[in-house]
């Protein structure tokens, strides 16, 4: 897995959502895996405070190209209990993509950073 530098850090905190979404995918790629965040109780799942245009309220789950984000993401929001966990492609398309999929109104959320925007799919395999 690649390090981030406190300069490499910054870059992608200055990202937009669609810019983090598409290095999301490419880091992924590039070291077969991805980071979420669990404790002993599951994965970080967020739920959304808004319907949408037709009154669904969406169940989010996070997904950080790199370690070090995941774990600032838990400090800063006081999910300190929370450990980054990285997740395998294979593990992710076979196990997990299959089991969100079953679920109604599940959303992945990708590179949450601060409170700035982050772009959101359906559960789909990478």
């Amino acid at each position: 897995m690649s390090e981030l530098t406190e300069k490499e850090s910054e870059a992608i905190l200055a990202l937009n959502a669609d810019y983090r979404h598409a290095m999301f995918k490419r880091v992924a790629a590039e070291q077969g895996g991805f980071y979420l965040l669990v404790d002993q109780d599951g994965p970080l799942v967020l739920n959304d405070t808004e319907c949408d245009e037709d009154n669904n309220i969406y169940s989010i789950l996070p997904v950080w190209s790199h370690e070090k984000l995941a774990s600032e993401y838990a400090k800063d929001n006081g999910h300190e209990s929370m450990k980054p966990q990285f997740v395998t492609l294979d593990a992710w398309n076979n196990q997990w993509v299959p089991k969100l999929q079953e679920q109604e109104n599940v959303l992945i959320g990708f590179m949450i950073v601060k409170d700035k925007d982050f772009a959101v799919d359906d559960p789909q395999p990478l």
